[in-house]
């Protein structure tokens, strides 16, 4: 009995494979990827993108310099302090300098600690806002050209595993002429 109902399921499935293509999807396959890779827009944005972030890494390295800067006086100073032949007014002189200096450091790694981890938030949101924009305009385009080949499916190749798919499905090319607009 069980045999028979698996046939029955496997002859149900097959019906319309015997009725002709007309009852099977239309497929078409495209490389999300490469069109994203070759998009224009999405390439102007990766520039821009680089270019906030060497602003960012330039502002990081001023900041950085300034605090090497900052060591090498606290250095000093803790070189007066440690100094004997001077005297204890000027000894006391130093400390209170070095201890307000000591201070300046602190607030100074607290700075860049805190430009740090807001400027990679940011630059990690701005990526993200970018790419999501592209994809979906990216998106627009496959569904377009999808109904104009009258697709049922468009599979990503990039985003997941495809055992077959034959050239002729593929629309990669066209997709990165219609989304640079040739």
């Amino acid at each position: 009995m069980k045999r028979f109902l698996l046939s029955l399921a496997v002859l149900g499935a097959l019906a319309p494979v015997a009725h002709g293509a007309q009852s099977l999807p239309s497929l078409l396959t495209v490389d999300a990827a490469r069109v994203y890779n070759n998009y224009g827009r999405a390439e102007r944005s990766r520039e821009q993108f680089q270019q906030a972030v060497e602003k960012a890494q330039e502002e990081m390295r001023s900041m950085l310099d300034e605090g090497v800067r900052m060591a090498r006086e606290l250095q000093e100073l803790q070189e007066k302090v440690d100094n004997p032949t001077l005297s204890e007014t000027a000894r006391g002189k130093f400390r209170q300098e070095l201890e307000e200096k000591t201070e300046e450091v602190r607030k100074k790694e607290v700075e860049v600690n805190t430009f740090r981890q807001q400027t990679d938030r940011e630059l990690a949101e701005r990526r993200e806002e970018f790419v999501s924009k592209h994809l979906e305009e990216i998106k627009a385009v496959v569904a377009n050209l999808a109904g104009k080949h009258r697709a049922q499916l468009v599979l990503n190749t990039a985003g997941m595993e495809v055992l077959y798919s034959e050239a002729a499905l593929d629309i990669t090319e066209e997709v990165i002429k219609a989304i640079n607009g040739k």
